[in-house]
């Protein structure tokens, strides 16, 4: 899995944040209950980000990750954005559908790490396909999601569906990365 974010994600325990790095951090948690300042503000800078992972051809399938309680309502708000976003500046199709869900609520991997616990693994996030098949030549599929840690969230959404990289607005580790 391809995972592709517009910014690096800073934690504060690590050391005192740039300026710049605490509006990444901001705008990472205002995605998680979407306004529509955080969701444009995630579009613009992602949407170019997909339009040049992908030949001009390819139509694009966004697919917002469950939050831990199973919803997907935050990223699909932000995906719609990022649709609107691609065919206002680029005249690129794509289409939002939601692929994956959660078996049940999970406890979320901030709450975890906020009580020194490790995060999920893949299994314990309880994804599950929800979508029949959807694979289409010419056609590019991402996970949407606000931010990736370490990437396990990401991971268990592609392997309940079978494929599909991934887009984020902000990731831990060093990107672009592969899982």
């Amino acid at each position: 899995m391809r995972i592709i974010a517009a910014h690096k994600y800073i934690s504060p325990r690590a050391r005192p944040l740039t300026p710049e790095e605490a509006e990444v951090r901001r705008i990472a948690y205002a995605l998680k209950i979407p306004t529509a300042e955080a969701c444009a503000a995630a579009a613009r800078e992602l949407a170019p980000l997909l339009d040049a992972a992908e030949d001009a051809g390819t139509a694009l399938v966004l697919m917002p990750v469950p939050a831990s309680t199973g919803s997907v309502e935050a990223n699909r708000q932000l995906a719609n954005v990022i649709a609107a976003d691609l065919h206002r500046r680029y005249a690129r199709l794509a289409q939002v559908r939601v692929t994956v869900g959660r078996a049940q609520p999970v406890e979320s991997s901030c709450a975890r790490r906020l009580r020194h616990l490790d995060g999920l693994t893949e299994a314990e996030h309880d994804m599950i396909r929800l979508a029949g098949p959807l694979t289409a030549t010419g056609t590019a599929y991402y996970f949407i999601d606000n931010m990736a840690t370490t990437g396990t969230t990401l991971a268990a959404c592609r392997h309940a569906l079978g494929f599909g990289d991934a887009t984020v607005w902000a990731d831990a580790e060093k990107q672009p990365r592969l899982l």
